[in-house]
């Protein structure tokens, strides 16, 4: 949930993941009111049931509000009260009761409890296919009715008065309210929407309306988005800023170049052009921190089809694609050493409880790097793997299909790869835009993708559920699909009990990397963030929305 990098779950390709945040001269007190962000691609909707990538979860997280807020000091996020004034858990930890401020949406509405429900609802609802639908099954009779085995009446979401929102889950569930902070569960206006349908909903910002702090007052694509102050919002005398200009540009130099000229305020990044703006960071308008990251950089296999090759179903297969790849040297050449190299899926600032979790599970590709630690080796598991398809076995004829779109290196960088370690090709496709890649993709015209995913909450939850085959986003991420992996997963929902949630949270983390090999991560992020020393309380959350300036200020 929350902010996703890649496409369809993402800002962009991976390599595309700046996010800036910035002001223009800071010499009147209007432009002292205005920020100016840069992102790297348009939002794909703007309607928080599907939402998807990481631009929107920012764009949403300002402009609309749910029951808390992700607030983030020094690395550590912690959630505060929103819409929400207060709330009681029922003894056995599966009735939550909010009671709501009484608060109100840009055109003078109530926000009201019903209008909770009708977000939920419309969440689960089949036909609508929501990619987040999933994050809503912890509620009773919530899966059952987005898998067309229950109804609307039996999920437990219901309006007891205007201003009082009970939620009944299935089962006690240590992290949900973590999980009430995100953008799928803010209300909706089911008035609004159904004048228009939910078609054109999604990028209609003309019709919408907004109970965050601010409202969008334009948009135009591959251009600029304009937010003002909600006048409406409920803390409107809290808020500091009146406007926001969103200009997309996904050009490094561009970039550099206004934080460089003091017309930026802060640049978000975990990639390779760190580097460049560490050249900045000796300045004294601009101080830089480092801090830890909540995603996850991985390579795709296409297991829909098998890709164009009709390879990728094989195991073995997979298996030497994973092992193959020197994720050391894929953070030097695609993170310019701003990352680190991982081994495992779920990235080390995950805790369940007060318990690290990849302390608890360690780096779960070790045991199979060590056996197969040799070009040779690697090239006999792919033999094998050839020889279980009926295919020859001659690796000069294999040739697997990269996809991507412009701007991405990985491409290049899996080439010299395999070429090297299996003896095989790579045919790198370059789609000419977004829309092209999701086309390609989601007609399974590819062998091998990258993409990345950064947690919607502190728990490894965000990062597993993905790979469960009736989720929304196992189809973007290659189609891994296990009965057995389904099965485990499906113990956690009556199992409250740390030690035994970091279990079998264990166990499917290394099924679906380490013994199906469903998935090739390789890089996890270090967010490096530069800012201007005149803007205060700019926060970056490490999970949920890259970041969040509602309350910020410039002095």
């Amino acid at each position: 949930m929350g902010k996703h990098l890649g496409l369809v779950a993402g800002v962009a390709v991976v390599g595309l993941t700046t996010l800036l945040a910035g002001c223009g001269n800071n010499s009147t007190s209007t432009t002292n009111k205005t920020l100016n962000l840069v992102q790297a691609s348009d939002p794909t909707t703007v309607d928080v049931n599907d939402v998807r990538n990481a631009n929107e979860f920012n764009v949403l997280n300002a402009t609309q509000e749910g029951l808390f807020r992700v607030t983030s000091k020094n690395g550590k996020d912690s959630l505060k009260l929103a819409q929400a004034k207060s709330y009681t858990i029922s003894k056995d930890g599966k009735t939550y009761t909010f009671k709501l401020r009484h608060t109100k949406w840009s055109d003078g509405k109530a926000v009201t409890a019903q209008q909770f429900v009708d977000s939920i609802i419309r969440e689960l609802t089949p036909k609508n296919g929501f990619a987040y639908a999933s994050m809503a099954y912890d509620i009773q009779g919530a899966e059952a009715f987005n898998t067309g085995k229950g109804t609307a009446n039996q999920v437990g979401a219901k309006a007891l008065d205007q201003h009082t929102l009970q939620i009944t889950l299935t089962n006690k569930t240590p992290y949900f309210l973590k999980k009430l902070s995100s953008v799928v569960f803010y209300p909706v206006r089911l008035d609004k929407i159904n004048k228009v349908g939910t078609k054109k909903w999604k990028t209609d910002w003309q019709d919408q309306v907004y109970n965050g702090a601010y409202k969008m007052t334009s948009w135009k694509t591959n251009g600029k988005i304009v937010l003002k102050k909600n006048s409406k919002f409920w803390n409107a005398k809290k808020v500091n800023l009146t406007k926001v200009n969103i200009t997309t540009t996904a050009k490094d130099s561009t970039m550099v170049s206004l934080l460089q000229s003091g017309q930026l305020d802060a640049v978000l990044t975990s990639g390779a052009n760190a580097s460049d703006f560490n050249k900045l960071a000796s300045s004294n308008k601009i101080t830089k921190r480092t801090q830890a990251g909540g995603s996850t950089s991985f390579i795709v296999f296409n297991q829909h089809t098998g890709g164009t090759s009709k390879l990728l179903k094989n195991t073995k297969i997979r298996e030497a694609l994973s092992l193959a790849i020197n994720r050391n040297a894929y953070n030097k050449a695609i993170n310019g050493g701003q990352g680190q190299a991982v081994y495992s899926f779920v990235p080390n600032s995950i805790d369940v409880n007060t318990t690290n979790y990849h302390d608890y599970a360690g780096n779960v590709l070790t045991s199979a790097l060590k056996q197969y630690n040799s070009s040779a080796k690697l090239q006999a598991l792919f033999k094998a793997g050839l020889k279980e398809t009926g295919q020859s076995t001659d690796l000069s004829k294999v040739t697997l299909n990269y996809l991507t779109t412009s701007g991405d290196d990985t491409g290049t960088f899996l080439k010299q790869q395999y070429k090297s370690k299996l003896g095989i090709n790579v045919k790198i496709t370059t789609a000419p835009d977004d829309a092209s890649f999701i086309a390609d993709r989601n007609a399974n015209k590819y062998d091998l993708l990258a993409n990345a995913w950064n947690g919607d909450y502190d728990d490894p939850s965000t990062f597993l559920n993905l790979w469960v085959s009736t989720g929304g986003f196992q189809k973007f991420f290659g189609g891994y699909d296990s009965t057995e992996y389904d099965k485990l997963y499906g113990t956690l929902a009556d199992t409250a009990d740390t030690q035994k949630r970091l279990k079998i949270y264990s166990q499917l983390e290394k099924l679906v990397v380490a013994k199906d090999f469903g998935v090739a991560p390789v890089s996890g992020a270090k967010n490096q963030i530069y800012t201007n020393k005149n803007l205060k309380n700019f926060q970056t959350p490490v999970f949920g929305p890259d970041y969040d300036y509602v309350y910020a200020n410039k002095k």
